[in-house]
């Protein structure tokens, strides 16, 4: 068995997955990069991250539809690497959809992506976790605070707390640990031209003056993952620059 500790994110072709990724093998991790379809921008992530001396494999799984697509999936890590000590669940979908057209459909989907993903993976993972191994699902802040035409999404992951914290009291006697990450807006390339109004609002409430960036989202997951929050279980931790502890008001 390697003595390279192994990490496995979710949803990895994606901006804040990559983000994620890229942090961990900065750590010294070697990272499972999971994609469900972005195989190309999967592939660039791991040369990427082997170029800069690190150690990464891209996985693809269908993990939205039924267990079946988890167990290969932690099967294949295990294969290629020899052991697993981290899962970060970051697979999600954010599509906006009015409450008056979110069908069962509509809501299965999201529910499957946002949830039941996460559940899936962390079942076939933790009979092969190592010790001392931890789990960080990626919430957010719209699991406690409203916003309008996100009612499913809100929903899956609120769900996604609360079975964190359940997990947590499970996975201590077992000396493994289970926390969430609820990030805020997170800036990206292009996002104040495409959302001028929700940018805007966002930076003028918050305390920090700015959305987040991927990258502080993947720092505080990196923490969490790792024997330096050795001591924390069952939280969900903010990183929104103070949005959420604020009053939120633009002044």
């Amino acid at each position: 068995m390697s003595e390279q500790k192994v990490v496995l994110v979710t949803g990895a072709s994606g901006h804040l997955g990559a983000a994620i990724a890229r942090a961990c093998a900065e750590d010294g991790y070697a990272v499972a990069v999971h994609y469900r379809s972005g195989s190309q921008s999967a592939e660039a992530l791991v040369a990427e991250i082997a170029g800069r001396g690190g150690t990464a494999q891209a996985f693809a799984a269908d993990l939205a539809t039924e267990a079946k697509g988890a167990m290969s999936l932690i099967t294949a890590v295990i294969d290629r690497f020899g052991r697993l000590d981290g899962v970060i669940n970051n697979s999600a979908d954010q599509t906006p959809v009015h409450f008056a057209e979110l069908d069962d459909e509509k809501w299965q989907d999201m529910l499957q992506t946002s949830l039941l993903s996460a559940t899936r993976v962390t079942s076939a993972a933790l009979p092969v976790l190592h010790q001392g191994g931890a789990v960080v699902n990626i919430s957010s802040v719209e699991a406690a605070v409203a916003f309008p035409n996100h009612a499913h999404y809100a929903a899956a992951k609120a769900a996604l707390e609360s079975f964190t914290r359940s997990l947590a009291l499970e996975l201590a006697p077992r000396g493994m640990r289970a926390n969430a990450i609820a990030p805020g807006l997170i800036e990206r390339d292009g996002l104040a031209e495409v959302w001028p109004q929700g940018h805007t609002w966002w930076t003028a409430s918050a305390p920090a003056g700015r959305p987040v960036t991927a990258e502080e989202v993947a720092q505080a997951v990196t923490f969490l993952i790792g024997p330096r929050a050795g001591g924390i279980n069952g939280v969900v931790l903010p990183v929104d620059g103070g949005w959420s502890a604020s009053a939120r008001a633009p002044f």
